[in-house]
């Protein structure tokens, strides 16, 4: 979009600020909102990102908030005193999601923010607020021991069986450290070792590991008003995720369930939050019973399937925000969502190692209504991301991981 007619577009309507567009999530957000005809303006620190190429956005650079909180948020101030009116900012990932909502205030005469302010959020940012507003409001989690000390780590290794997992309160911990947010444990033996490296990260959790596969993983996605009531839900089903044992999504399915759903609204309700939020699930296949994973603040990477579902939950949070009515319809149930630049990659190489069937994971492709990455209707960004994972394969750079 050229920067005339998004700020012809602005002044009829108000704009969205998409905020990290780099991958499948924000680039999601920025489609989203750009098939219904809203001007996007598209922010991300690196100039390299793919949903700054997007023909759905007028796309910028702008200063990283983990790197200097203060210069992202004059940064901010200083777009939206250029913007015909008030703007509607969409955060993709934690890091802009936590001063967003600190700030807000301070944001308020320049920008709509369509989710809860810090004195709620908190009680999300905190994994810890998370657990006892789930065990308050009858949500099934699995057994976890909270650790500031080396006795209490002790204490710990002694209540839940291993494998265990780790886990800090601050959900951005370990993201900052080890480029993940968890830590498989294995032993008594192990947790010590690891103990010794992030000792320092504050309170941790030590979890019970559900057991079970990549396959047994179920988001709920919604919008939530300020009332905390749902104007979209969404349910579906995580098929396939790199690394298997804890990773990023490579293909879901959409599949309603009315008990998943209604479970996490009630944990939403109980911390009394507004905004779109993911709330995963895995079932233990020892008792079925579907446990509390983690609750994420804003849009997840597979959210575009909703939208392709019916329930476009960027849309609910921008009509909402503006003032304009919206309740999504039910979802339609059994499309697919995949990443073919990592998923595809991932199954040659399993394939060739005798890991997987070829039959079964065609067919597996079937029903697959939407790419995380590509579009026909704007497909510069899944080209460049083409371009970026070829280089990788052919110069075989690994993905930058920190040992722990």
């Amino acid at each position: 979009m050229k920067l005339d007619r998004f700020l012809g577009l602005a002044a009829t309507r108000p704009p969205a600020v998409v905020l990290q567009v780099s991958y499948a999530c924000g680039l999601g957000i920025v489609r989203d909102l750009g098939v219904a005809g809203i001007p996007v303006l598209a922010l991300d620190p690196d100039p390299e990102a793919i949903g700054l190429r997007s023909r759905f956005a007028v796309g910028a650079c702008c200063p990283d908030p983990l790197g200097d909180e203060s210069a992202f948020l004059s940064f901010l101030e200083n777009v939206g005193a250029k913007l015909p009116q008030r703007a509607v900012v969409f955060p993709s990932h934690d890091e802009y999601v936590w001063p967003l909502s600190r700030h807000a205030e301070r944001l308020a005469s320049r920008f709509i923010v369509p989710f809860s302010r810090w004195d709620v959020m908190h009680g999300v940012h905190d994994k810890r607020q998370q657990l006892e507003a789930a065990w308050r409001s009858g949500v099934d989690t699995p057994r976890t021991v909270f650790v500031s000390s080396r006795d209490e780590l002790e204490a710990a290794a002694s209540e839940i069986p291993f494998p265990a997992v780790l886990k800090p309160v601050d959900s951005l911990a370990f993201k900052r450290r080890f480029h993940r947010h968890i830590l498989d444990i294995q032993s008594r033996v192990e947790l010590r070792r690891v103990y010794e490296k992030v000792d320092d990260l504050g309170v941790l959790m030590l979890q019970e590991r559900i057991p079970g596969g990549e396959d047994e993983l179920y988001p709920v996605g919604s919008y939530l008003d300020a009332a905390s009531r749902p104007l979209a839900v969404f349910t579906g089903h995580k098929l396939r995720q790199y690394p298997h044992a804890g990773g990023s999504c490579l293909a879901g399915v959409s599949k309603w369930d009315e008990c998943w759903a209604e479970a996490a609204l009630r944990l939403l309700r109980e911390l009394r939050y507004h905004g779109v939020s993911q709330v995963e699930f895995k079932r233990d296949p020892r008792d079925g019973r579907f446990c509390l994973m983690e609750v994420n603040a804003r849009h997840w990477k597979w959210h575009s399937l909703a939208a392709a579902c019916g329930v476009n939950l960027s849309l609910a949070a921008y009509c909402d925000a503006v003032g304009r009515p919206f309740v999504a319809p039910r979802q339609a149930d059994g499309r697919k969502w995949i990443v073919v630049n990592k998923d595809v990659p991932v199954a040659l190489l399993e394939i060739a190692r005798g890991e997987r069937s070829p039959g079964d994971y065609v067919r597996s492709l079937r029903d697959v209504s939407v790419d995380g990455l590509h579009s026909w209707r704007d497909p510069v960004p899944g080209l460049l991301n083409a371009k970026t994972v070829a280089m990788q394969v052919l110069t075989r750079q690994p993905r930058a991981r920190a040992d722990v």
